[in-house]
């Protein structure tokens, strides 16, 4: 439990200072505007405990959960239920997720407050992207704040199934390394050292192949030095993870993601189709094209299609077109921005954007279905040569030797 220091106002002005005790920051304001109170500032006076930190950690909010709240808040709106009961609603029905309840109590706290639901949403990206947001602001302007949920809804099912597609692709063959590198390690730990024994009991005047050979030296690596082994494997792993989320290694993770085979189209397909949708998304909801780009630079997911699409943005600028960006960057699919550039000179870039999302969407499709048809083969064939590699190294001598007796 920590404590915060708060300065307050009551309903008739009257100013209030106290400290409050609350598990966070969100729930010490929850608690402080429930008693009438305006909060004006709210610090915390101490440091949190390394645990409670780490706990920070697991508050998040499922795509699946996001597309439930945003079509039911859309069908409560539509039989002219006040918005402050819907969310109450909603919230009352977060009981496996008290992140979220917290989340909706406190957006409620600042619409009784007098700010705009897109407002009280800002104040918590880590569940309401600024895409979200936006279309959410947008529906506010025009008066249908129930259609631009209901289109998020809509576009945020679009994106969970591609990210369940792409997922279920690449989950295949990690799941079968990593099952075929610690049966490997069970093996050359539990296994190989019996085998050598007896390959090395065959005499000094057996020659043994080279493969044998580099076997052997790494069974032995492995019996000395196993606990080292897997503190290094682990370090690497952990040390690399930690690399990909600063700056500098996302750059470089994002970089190279591009360029991998296969998957690097892959890849490409994905980040342009999540471009497309977005910005399609929102100039359909009424936001300028260079807000819109700015959004969609923040949330396609990739620091080289991020800087791309801010370069786009500097050409809107100097009175040139969007497209003249993506003709100058060749990670950018030249059909695509040929597509776009048709789209700004016919003034239908909505339309053609469009078009390019539903493409992209399918050509994902077709590659993550080929991956999945072809990832079996492939690991059952590399599977088999690691195997046969294996009994022609380990056997192969001792069966040479037992044929000549």
């Amino acid at each position: 439990m920590a404590k915060f220091n708060y300065i307050a106002k009551t309903s008739s002005g009257e100013n209030k200072k106290g400290i409050i005790n609350a598990v966070s920051e969100d729930l010490a304001l929850t608690s402080l505007q429930s008693h009438g109170l305006i909060v004006i500032s709210l610090q915390s006076l101490g440091k949190k405990s390394l645990f409670s930190g780490d706990l920070e950690m697991f508050n998040r909010v499922k795509s699946r959960d996001m597309v439930i709240f945003s079509r039911v808040l859309a069908t409560l709106l539509e039989v002219q239920l006040p918005l402050v009961e819907g969310i109450n609603i909603l919230k009352e029905q977060q009981k496996k997720n008290k992140y979220f309840a917290t989340v909706l109590d406190q957006v409620v706290a600042d619409i009784q407050d007098g700010n705009l639901l897109s407002e009280a949403m800002s104040k918590h990206p880590k569940v309401f992207s600024a895409l979200y947001v936006a279309m959410v602001q947008s529906g506010e302007v025009s008066g249908g704040l129930q259609q631009s949920l209901l289109f998020m809804a809509d576009y945020m099912e679009d994106q969970y199934d591609l990210n369940n597609k792409v997922r279920g692709a690449l989950m295949y063959p990690g799941f079968v390394l990593g099952v075929f590198f610690i049966i490997g390690l069970g093996v050359a730990y539990f296994v190989l050292p019996q085998l050598v024994g007896v390959l090395e009991g065959l005499g000094s005047d057996v020659e043994l192949p080279w493969t044998t050979q580099i076997i052997i030296v790494l069974s032995e690596i492995i019996q000395r030095f196993i606990l080292l082994i897997l503190l290094a494997i682990a370090g690497a792993i952990g040390g690399f993870i930690y690399f990909l989320r600063t700056p500098a290694g996302k750059q470089f993770g994002d970089k190279w993601q591009l360029k991998l085979p296969i998957f690097g189209q892959l890849f490409t397909k994905i980040y342009v189709a999540r471009f497309a949708q977005n910005m399609q998304t929102l100039l359909q909801g009424g936001i300028p094209i260079l807000s819109a780009l700015k959004i969609s630079a923040s949330v396609v997911g990739n620091t080289v299609f991020t800087n791309i699409i801010k370069e786009a943005m500097t050409e809107i600028k100097n009175g040139s077109n969007m497209s003249k960006a993506f003709f100058h960057h060749p990670e950018f699919p030249f059909i695509a921005a040929q597509i776009i550039a048709v789209g700004e000179k016919t003034g239908k870039i909505s339309s053609v954007l469009e078009t390019i999302a539903r493409f992209y969407k399918k050509e994902v499709d077709v590659v993550v279905d080929s991956l999945t048809v072809l990832i079996e083969p492939v690991m059952i064939v590399g599977l088999g040569i690691g195997v046969a590699i294996f009994v022609v190294s380990i056997l192969m001598p001792i069966y040479n030797v037992t044929g000549a007796l």
